[in-house]
C-alpha cells in the first residue's frame, strides 16, 4: 500500500478489500492524505467492506474529505452502519454552510445520513427547516435544503417526524412536495 504506482495501488486496495485483512487498516486510512479522487473511493470501498470498527474510525476523516465522491462515499456508508460517532460531523455539515453550495447528491446524503444518525432528537431541527418558507425577518431556506430536510425526517420515521411531513404535504414548492410525497411513501 506504500507503493506510488496508482494502478498497482487501486489493485492492491482491492485485493485488501477481498481479502478484508483488518491489520491494513491504517495504512488504508493513510491513502486519504495524498492520494488521487480514484484510490480515495478504492479506500471508502474497501474500509466499508471490512466494516471493522476500525474500518469505520478511518471513514470519519473522509466525511471531511476535499472530494465529493469521497464524501458521499463515506457519509453513506457510515449511515448504513449506524456509526453515530460521525453525527458530529454530518449534523455541523447540514447546519453550516458548507452545503449550501453543494449539489442535490451531497446535500441528500449528508440529510439522509443526518436522519439515520439523530434519530428522534433530530426531528425538532429538520422541521424547523423544512418549515422555514420564509417570512418577517425569518430565513428562507432554498427549496434543496427543504427537501433534503424532507427527506431527513423520513429516514427517522417516528410519528412526530410523519406529522410534519404531512402538515407540508401541500407545499407550493414542486421539488420540496415531490420530497415530502416520497418520504411519507417510504415510510409507510
Amino acid at each position: 500500500l506504500g507503493v506510488q504506482d496508482e494502478t498497482v495501488l487501486l489493485e492492491s486496495v482491492k485485493l485488501a478489500a477481498h481479502l478484508k485483512l483488518p491489520p491494513v487498516v491504517p495504512a488504508l486510512g493513510a491513502l486519504f492524505d495524498k492520494r488521487s479522487s480514484q484510490i480515495k473511493v478504492a479506500v471508502v470501498d474497501a474500509l466499508s467492506a471490512m466494516g471493522t470498527p476500525g474500518a469505520m474510525q478511518q471513514l470519519e476523516q473522509a466525511v471531511d474529505d476535499r472530494d465529493r465522491d469521497v464524501r458521499i462515499g463515506a457519509v453513506r456508508v457510515l449511515a448504513a452502519r449506524g456509526h453515530r460517532n460521525v453525527l458530529g460531523k454530518v449534523e455541523a455539515a447540514v447546519q453550516g454552510k458548507a452545503l449550501r453550495d453543494a449539489d442535490l447528491t451531497e446535500k441528500m446524503a449528508f440529510f439522509e445520513a443526518y436522519g439515520v444518525l439523530a434519530g428522534a432528537p433530530g426531528v425538532e431541527r429538520l422541521a424547523a427547516m423544512l418549515q422555514s418558507g420564509g417570512g418577517f425577518l425569518k430565513r428562507k431556506e432554498d427549496p434543496e435544503t427543504r427537501a433534503c430536510a424532507a427527506m431527513a425526517l423520513g429516514k427517522i420515521g417516528t410519528p412526530e417526524a410523519v406529522t410534519v411531513l404531512e402538515g407540508v404535504a401541500r407545499d407550493k414548492d414542486a421539488l420540496v412536495r415531490n420530497a415530502v410525497n416520497k418520504a411519507l411513501r417510504e415510510k409507510r
